[in-house]
């Protein structure tokens, strides 16, 4: 009987270490989502929230959105860019995701140049490592 009670605690342990890794591997794709969800609703406060410090945004009254990267550049988006979407994963793998505001269009040719957001993900929370614009 101990043989098989040794077994079964084998077995839950296994289990149980590929369910933390599930959870683990899932967690920088949640995180990705909700932030990139928050963007695009325009739900700066939560987006900021999730911000890891020197990175922020903030809102003028105008709209007008402020991003300052993890190096502590600043940028201004004008609200008639906005929203952001996401943009996918980058190639290289300097940057874990980015997002894209296209702004205006007419028969599919923007009005001014898109404005890319490349993002990072430390530790749960993102960082914004740079702003083309």
């Amino acid at each position: 009987m101990t043989r098989y009670v040794h077994i079964l605690l084998a077995l839950v342990f296994v289990l149980v270490c590929v369910a933390l890794m599930y959870s683990w591997s899932e967690q920088s794709r949640r995180t990705t989502s909700r932030f990139a969800g928050h963007l695009y609703h325009q739900r700066y406060e939560e987006a900021a929230l999730m911000l890891l410090p020197p990175s922020s945004l903030e809102v003028d009254p105008d709209g007008t959105l402020i991003l300052i990267d993890k190096n502590g550049n600043s940028t201004s988006i004008p609200k008639a860019k906005l929203p952001f979407m996401i943009g996918g994963h980058e190639v290289d793998g300097e940057h874990e995701f980015m997002m894209i505001a296209l702004g205006p269009s007419t028969d599919g040719i923007l009005h001014t140049p898109a404005v890319t957001l490349h993002l990072g993900i430390v530790g749960g929370e993102i960082s914004i490592e740079g702003v083309e614009d």
